[in-house]
């Protein structure tokens, strides 16, 4: 009995040494705890006391820098205006009144340069008013063949474009008034091609039957046939040939050239 009354104490008391033992741990545990918890928050109020330092000083080091940056803003302002301010204006001044002066030949010489080309144009329309007496005069003495040479070899020699012309000999005897239609159509269609047609050659040909059958071709860029004639004149030539009762047929593409062929009745 006393045996187990022995055991029963200490087991008692061993279990009791044991849970002091556990509760003093957990305290030290507890309290260790605790103090890495202060000591953290003592570093990291310390952090924040460096950072602030930190901040600040780098603050007022920016301040210093702006501050400097604005007096040596100020100063270099100052000087802009001060100095390159006053020469800038001065060259302003001079710079209008140079322009006023350029101005002033400007419209002289414009002036000048509308009387020139008025007196150009003046002698450009008296020479071809001369041409065209001197080709009439031609074409009244010597008639249609004689006239269309004399002209080509004109052309040619102001032009780089070569001139093909064949015609019977009979051609010369023909009506007056067929000769001199049928060379004011072929001046318009020489007029033309120099003009529009950028082209090189030009073929004329003429045969005689019971309908004079005028050819002429060039190997120019061409026109829309579908498209407006005035600008290039073939009202007119439809006009001269409508006159001598004829026919007149025009086939042209781009970069493909340009090809009359006209039918004139001839009197029996």
């Amino acid at each position: 009995m006393e045996t187990q009354n022995l055991i029963s104490y200490v087991v008692i008391t061993s279990t009791a040494v044991v849970l002091l033992v556990i509760v003093v741990l957990v305290d030290i545990f507890l309290l260790m705890r605790k103090r890495r918890q202060m000591a953290e928050q003592e570093r990291e109020l310390d952090r924040r006391k460096i950072d602030d330092l930190i901040r600040k000083s780098e603050v007022e080091s920016v301040n210093a820098l702006l501050q400097g940056k604005n007096s040596e803003r100020r100063r270099i302002s100052q000087e802009l205006h001060d100095r390159l301010g006053g020469i800038l204006f001065t060259a302003k001044i001079y710079h209008n009144a140079t322009l006023k002066k350029i101005q002033e030949v400007k419209e002289q010489e414009e002036e000048s340069f509308v009387k020139l080309k008025r007196l150009l144009d003046d002698a450009v329309q008296e020479v071809r008013r001369i041409s065209h007496d001197l080709y009439a005069g031609s074409l009244a003495n010597f008639g249609y063949t004689v006239a269309m040479r004399q002209l080509i070899s004109a052309i040619e020699e102001a032009n780089p474009i070569r001139i093909a012309l064949k015609a019977p000999e009979e051609m010369d005897q023909q009506d007056e008034e067929i000769q001199y239609e049928l060379h004011a159509l072929t001046q318009e269609l020489l007029s033309n091609t120099l003009k529009h047609a950028k082209a090189t050659e030009v073929a004329i040909e003429i045969e005689l039957d019971s309908d004079l059958i005028f050819r002429y071709r060039d190997n120019g860029i061409g026109f829309d046939t579908k498209g407006s004639y005035d600008g290039i004149g073939l009202k007119n030539i439809e006009s001269r040939v409508a006159k001598l009762k004829g026919k007149i047929r025009v086939e042209s593409g781009e970069k493909q050239g340009t090809y009359y062929l006209v039918a004139i009745p001839l009197a029996k």
